[in-house]
C-alpha cells in the first residue's frame, strides 16, 4: 500500500478569518475481515471501506464531520483536551499539539487492542483545519 494514498486533507471553512491549523496525525490502517479501516486515535475518527480508496473517502467525510460538529457546538477545544491534546497560547493565537502515539497507547484501549491483535500500518499525516 503506497503512503500517497493516505495523504489526507481536512479543512473547516472559516469565512471570517480564512485561517488554517495544521496538525500531524497518526493514522492506523488495518483490516477487519474484508473491510479496510483507517483510524486516527488522536481524534477518535474512523473511516472504512472495501478497499483503501473507499476507506480514505469515508475517513475524510468523518474527519470533516468531527471538525464541523465540534466547531458548530463550540466544543472543538474541549474535545481535543479530552482526547489528550495540549492547548497553549493566547485566545487569538492558540497552539494545538497532538498527543504522541506512545501516550495514546497508554490511554486508548481500542488502539491498544488494534496494535495487539491486528496487522496494521501506521502513517503520520499532516491535515489542515481552519
Amino acid at each position: 500500500m503506497s503512503s500517497d494514498k493516505l495523504n489526507f486533507k481536512g479543512r473547516l471553512e472559516d469565512k471570517k478569518s480564512h485561517s488554517e491549523l495544521l496538525v500531524s496525525l497518526n493514522i492506523v490502517s488495518f483490516k477487519d475481515g474484508n473491510t479496510e479501516i483507517l483510524y486516527a486515535p488522536a481524534m477518535e475518527v474512523y473511516g472504512y471501506g472495501n478497499d483503501i480508496d473507499e476507506a480514505k473517502t469515508s475517513f475524510e467525510i468523518c474527519f470533516r464531520e468531527f471538525i464541523n460538529y465540534t466547531h458548530n457546538k463550540n466544543t472543538f477545544e474541549e474535545e481535543l483536551a479530552r482526547l489528550g491534546w495540549k492547548i497553549k497560547g493566547s485566545k487569538s493565537r492558540k497552539r494545538f499539539t497532538t498527543p504522541e502515539l506512545s501516550e495514546l497507547i497508554k490511554t486508548n484501549a481500542r488502539l491498544t487492542e488494534i496494535l495487539n491483535t491486528k496487522d496494521f500500518t501506521s502513517y503520520k499525516k499532516e491535515l489542515a483545519i481552519a
